[in-house]
């Protein structure tokens, strides 16, 4: 097979996995995506007169909505971790055993596992979560401006500003993070033979902690005046955080080989 073939049949490889990791998420997530974007689409239709009335007269209902707000962004946020993790739980193959795939996605799939497509698989589930991640960060900035209507000069609701900093969260909250859950988890699950899902949380968000205070140079102590220009220090920034996350896809490959994982 020529270069452009093998170039044609990666691309087409990664939208199968894509596809089939999205229809996965679909069935898990889409009554709790609904209900969130039906409660927003309610608020946006709420004349100022009844917001005014509900923040005076019933402050705890719109407190109970100001809280499943923040819960489904806490949650939504944690999505690229349990997305990459999600192959090695309990149920490996939640739709596939509901019968939601078709009989030909589920031998497509088993296709693209007998030929180790192992590389692909994972990156499909990264870009999945970078896209859920965009996702949960434009809702939670919508909810933001929509909660507005309930604010009073003492009081002031959830707040979620999306912006170009935001880039750097999905860099660090969609890669980086998750990757580093995910080698540990794999690492601990080959070594106990046991999912440790609380221990690779937590030692997986250390070392994103550990690997993000490296990138801003935390580690280094410039003199009043004479710290590098921000340029530059974006720059390092990126380079150390999109490093370690290919090196951490990297060891992530190594040990789903060395343990013989499914790819799910």
């Amino acid at each position: 097979m020529d270069k452009n073939g093998i170039e044609w049949s990666m691309a087409e490889q990664f939208k199968l996995a894509f596809a089939l990791e999205a229809k996965k998420l679909f069935y898990r997530l889409y009554i709790p995506a609904g209900i969130f974007l039906g409660v927003l689409f309610l608020i946006g239709l709420l004349p100022q007169a009844a917001c005014d009335f509900l923040k005076s007269d019933a402050f705890g209902f719109v407190a109970l909505i100001n809280t499943g707000f923040v819960i489904a962004e806490g949650v939504g946020i944690f999505q690229p971790v349990l997305i990459l993790i999600a192959p090695y739980g309990d149920q490996t193959r939640p739709v596939k055993v509901s019968g939601d795939l078709s009989e030909e996605a589920s031998l497509m799939e088993g296709r693209m596992a007998m030929k180790g497509c192992t590389r692909v698989s994972l990156l499909a589930r990264l870009a999945l979560g970078e896209a859920v991640l965009s996702a949960v960060l434009l809702a939670g900035s919508l909810a933001s401006v929509l909660m507005e209507k309930f604010n009073t000069e003492s009081m002031r609701w959830f707040h979620l500003n999306f912006t170009l900093e935001s880039c750097k969260i999905l860099v660090y909250l969609g890669a980086v993070m998750p990757l580093a859950i995910l080698w540990i988890f794999l690492r601990r699950l080959g070594r106990y033979q046991e999912r440790q899902y609380i221990q690779s949380v937590f030692l997986g968000g250390l070392l994103g902690g550990l690997i993000s205070a490296a990138a801003e140079l935390q580690i280094l102590h410039f003199a009043p005046g004479k710290e590098p220009p921000l340029w530059i220090m974006d720059g390092v920034w990126y380079l150390v955080m999109l490093g370690s996350a290919a090196a951490l896809f990297r060891l992530s490959l190594r040990q789903m080989h060395n343990s013989g994982q499914p790819q799910g």
